[in-house]
């Protein structure tokens, strides 16, 4: 999770180098996870650059999908 973390609206998109700064990982761990979730189709490559996939919104659907209208963030007291 702490790859996906690393992506944010100031860094759409990270190389190798940043991602494993961001997520003070070893750059090893950090290409393994990058090209894991690349085959998941959670993140997409372009040359040296990763960026998030539409596919990651899926984990935020399943969230919210399981919570009670109550416990919604969007609901309104």
């Amino acid at each position: 999770m702490a790859v996906l973390r690393a992506f944010d609206g100031d860094r759409p998109e990270l190389t190798l180098s940043q991602a494993a700064k961001a997520t003070e990982l070893d750059r090893a761990t950090v290409r393994r996870l990058l090209l894991t979730l690349t085959e998941l189709g959670y993140v997409t490559r372009r040359g040296r650059v990763f960026r998030l996939a539409p596919r990651t919104m899926e984990l935020g659907r399943a969230y919210l999908a399981g919570l009670s209208t109550l416990e919604r963030p969007d609901h309104q007291s």
